[in-house]
């Protein structure tokens, strides 16, 4: 496979999202050790290479699904890299069990975020208190968090006809987040989610003119550089765990208020925490219920 024929599947599959876009070219990238010859080489020969990357079995998975992509799209076989992806997704499932097991002993419960999250509140650190409460009360994602603030004027706000891009809206006693850059937007639409928290729309104000900046005159990302400057979405993960409990990430944030939720069997809660994701319950409960203890 070569860098010309990675270029035609990806345009004969332009349906591809800009993110799984992303993600092919990655994974295609660690094929460089066989000089990416993905369409001649053995199908062994490929399972071989792969099965030798310093990598999680993840990430083992997603370079060999690239694999049997590109080569259906280049009616090559692919019955044995197909029997190899199931004893990776096989042993895949065996890590996350293990790491579960794991996590129900080095997890913090509800309480323990939640007192976090009211002491960011109390030593005036704004944006911690904003991304901690977010993450709890709406149960988001990294890119979710990707956040500008605006104004209830709309005449403003300065957004674009077609803008895609998240927003906190700042009213007089409360706030609106809303969502059309996420993960999962194709399949639910833009979430729209009115955060009703006197705490909330003073630690906004507040977070405004700690900055010196004025709302409806300046750019305000919640989450930015030094200089104010939006940030890449690494960059976005590393600075939320900046404001987390522990340094944990928005998964395990998620992980046990799901968990919590499961272990009282309260499905109200549950489809609410599905609905504030975007993401159905079937994915809720299998990816981040842990079974620990209430």
């Amino acid at each position: 496979m070569t860098e010309a024929q990675f270029e035609e599947y990806l345009k004969a599959n332009s349906q591809l999202s800009e993110r799984t876009v992303k993600a092919y070219i990655n994974q295609f990238s660690k094929f460089d050790g066989m000089k990416k010859n993905v369409v001649t080489q053995s199908q062994a020969n490929i399972i071989s290479y792969i099965d030798e990357l310093t990598a999680s079995e993840n990430t083992k998975l997603a370079v060999l699904n690239v694999a049997i992509n590109m080569r259906k799209h280049f009616k090559k076989e692919v019955n044995k890299l197909n029997t190899r992806k199931l004893q990776l997704t096989d042993d895949y499932q065996v890590q996350k069990n293990e790491k579960k097991e794991t996590n129900k002993n080095d997890l913090p419960t509800s309480k323990e975020l939640i007192k976090w999250e009211n002491r960011q509140y109390i030593d005036g650190n704004w944006a911690a208190f904003i991304v901690t409460h977010l993450l709890r009360v709406l149960s988001t994602r990294n890119k979710d968090l990707d956040l500008k603030i605006v104004p209830a004027n709309r005449s403003l706000r300065k957004v674009g006809k077609d803008d895609k891009n998240n927003y906190l809206i700042l009213r007089k006693n409360s706030s609106q987040v809303v969502r059309s850059d996420y993960k999962t937007f194709k399949q639910y639409g833009t979430l729209k989610n009115v955060i009703q928290s006197r705490k909330m729309n003073r630690a906004i104000r507040e977070l405004i003119a700690e900055r010196d900046l004025i709302l409806g005159k300046d750019t305000i990302n919640l989450l930015s550089t030094k200089g104010g400057a939006k940030m890449n979405e690494e960059s976005i993960a590393k600075k939320i765990r900046s404001y987390t409990f522990r340094g944990l990430s928005e998964s395990d944030y998620n992980k046990v208020f799901v968990s919590e939720v499961a272990e009282v069997k309260d499905l109200k809660k549950l489809e609410k925490i599905s609905k504030n994701r975007g993401t159905s319950l079937e994915v809720l409960l299998k990816e981040y219920h842990i079974n620990i203890d209430v």
